[in-house]
């Protein structure tokens, strides 16, 4: 792509140096606030959850969910992980592998939303209450997670405002209203955290 001198735009992916533009979103900054969140309202024993763990974006949610509990002296220790894909087994899965490790599990924060369902479908297996016995939030939310019962915490992304964004960008890439000379741009894009009824 660098030897062909395309307009290219890179959106949360790998760096990729020949990118003119590269759209980013704090993964990081998100699970770290989202967890914060949570240690501040009393939750302590929170695990995480994630798939796609051998992606670059799912280790920064990690790494905040990961700082959040160190710096408030709380057991980093309740990772379940996979490189798979998310679903809603590995939800039901992961949730009974960290209760046979820390039945005082109190809280769960998931990368995907599908594993934060299976959760919730297996803590109403269990007659867990949620938040009550076990608050449920996830880090990439969609428009379902206002019809769950109840509903859930989750940290929403506009992909559809950055698809726009994105074909914008490009379009003034392809009308030259770029300089060549310019070193690649980073677009930060905004993340937003919608509290709900599981936490």
């Amino acid at each position: 792509l660098e030897k062909t001198n395309i307009p290219t735009i890179n959106v949360v992916g790998s760096p990729f140096s020949p990118a003119q533009i590269t759209i980013e979103t704090a993964f990081f900054e998100a699970s770290h606030k989202l967890t914060e969140h949570m240690l501040e309202q009393g939750y302590k024993n929170i695990g995480f959850i994630g798939a796609h763990m051998d992606n670059r974006l799912q280790r920064q949610q990690l790494n905040g969910w990961h700082k959040a509990m160190l710096s408030y002296y709380q057991n980093s220790d309740l990772v379940i992980t996979m490189p798979g894909a998310a679903s809603l087994q590995l939800g039901r899965y992961a949730l009974n592998e960290i209760l046979l490790r820390q039945p005082e599990l109190d809280a769960v924060i998931c990368s995907h939303e599908e594993i934060a369902l299976g959760i919730m479908f297996e803590c109403q297996r269990r007659l867990l209450k949620i938040p009550g016995n076990i608050a449920v939030a996830c880090l990439d939310g969609s428009d379902s997670c206002d019809q769950t019962h109840p509903t859930l915490t989750s940290i929403r992304i506009d992909y559809k405002k950055m698809g726009t964004e994105t074909g914008k960008l490009l379009i003034g890439l392809l009308n030259n209203n770029h300089d060549e000379s310019e070193e690649s741009r980073i677009v930060q894009f905004n993340y937003q955290i919608e509290l709900r009824q599981s936490t």
